[in-house]
């Protein structure tokens, strides 16, 4: 293969589909913490989930951190007419990037003075913040629970109150589920299962992180998701989005 082709063949490999221009969009990313986190590509997957998701369901997303998907798909939803709540859950607990190593600390990375503690407070209050900010009117159902723990309550099925004081009937099924919490294999694939058991038929889920590059488990467990016979890849751009068939 010449030069040229590897390099015309490199950057379409980097292109991603991407919504019409948004000047909301362009702007929420300077307005909310986590700018970093959110791959371009997943935007454009999340508007054509939450555009051809089915009805009367719910939303779930999987981590929050300081609220960036979150009120993205807030948006998206009254953008595209949807009338759908959304349910999230995040424990926000700090994890430091030497935890996978096994390695931690009472402090954040590269300093000795911030606690832990106080970071994960500091992340909460900025996913607060945000949201009453932007969205006062149409606040999320929000639990400050670890992913095992938010499902182990919806499986109760019963009326919960989320840290907004608001309360709403969980174990509903699921139109549309963003999976953006622990990134380790064994983390995405159980909430996978615990996403499945909701997810309507026709209904979406897209796995953050599930990029073929990535070294996450997120990447892992879509080689199981392409051989998994009740989906159908939709899109992957560059993360994976499925939708349930009939």
């Amino acid at each position: 293969m010449t030069i040229i082709k590897k390099i015309i063949r490199h950057f379409f490999s980097l292109r991603v589909k991407e919504i019409p221009k948004d000047l909301y969009v362009e702007r929420l990313r300077s307005l909310v913490v986590g700018e970093g986190m959110l791959h371009r590509g997943n935007i454009y997957l999340m508007d054509y989930a939450l555009k051809h998701m089915p009805k009367n369901g719910v939303v779930i997303e999987i981590g929050s951190y300081g609220g960036l998907s979150t009120n993205l798909m807030l948006y998206l939803l009254m953008k595209n007419g949807r009338v759908e709540k959304l349910i999230n859950c995040d424990p926000w607990m700090y994890e430091g990037y030497t935890d996978r190593h096994g390695i931690k600390s009472k402090t954040i990375d590269g300093r000795t003075d911030i606690s832990r503690d106080d970071y994960s407070a500091y992340m909460k209050s900025n996913f607060l913040n945000s949201v009453q900010f932007l969205n006062k009117d149409n606040l999320p159902h929000s639990f400050q629970l670890t992913s095992d723990e938010f499902f182990k309550v919806y499986d109760k099925k019963i009326k919960a109150e989320d840290i907004f004081n608001q309360t709403i009937q969980l174990g509903k099924s699921i139109s549309f589920a963003y999976i953006d919490g622990n990134h380790a294999y064994q983390y995405i694939k159980r909430d996978f299962e615990n996403v499945d058991k909701y997810l309507m038929s026709s209904g979406f889920v897209l796995f953050d992180d599930s990029q073929d590059s990535s070294q996450f488990g997120s990447a892992l467990f879509m080689r199981e998701m392409k051989q998994n016979t009740n989906y159908q890849l939709i899109e992957k751009n560059p993360n994976y989005l499925f939708q349930k068939r009939n």
